[in-house]
């Protein structure tokens, strides 16, 4: 369910804006640790999605900047070098803030993704 937001844009979206708000929240007031977890699940979840869009060999139209992103070589490219940065902030300067920048460009990303799953069913 998760892995398939195509289908199930809002339950994606709400999953992903769960862990995001986690990740900042628990990362200020309890430990970085949480936002280290928040974006370490983005990057599985970016791996396993762009697995499943491989295996199921989706085509989506590219004229677009999120049917561009849709393409899954640049979708995992640009998402886990994002995430990736998040994390080496966290764990070599303490930079809550790059982890944080890197979480709520998930957040916009997915909110991206969700408004043109529901414009796409309509």
């Amino acid at each position: 369910m998760i892995y398939t937001p195509e289908k199930n844009p809002r339950q994606a979206f709400i999953l992903i804006t769960l862990i995001v708000l986690f990740g900042i929240v628990w990362g200020y007031w309890v430990n970085e640790f949480y936002m280290t977890v928040a974006l370490l699940f983005w990057m599985q979840y970016t791996a396993v999605l762009s697995y499943l869009q491989f295996k199921r060999k989706t085509r989506h139209k590219y004229k677009t900047f999120t049917e561009i992103l849709l393409y899954p070589q640049l979708r995992f490219f640009i998402f886990e070098l994002i995430a990736f940065w998040g994390v080496a902030m966290l764990i070599m300067y303490k930079t809550l803030a790059i982890g944080t920048a890197a979480l709520l460009a998930w957040w916009l990303f997915s909110l991206n993704f969700y408004l043109y799953y529901r414009k796409k069913k309509k």
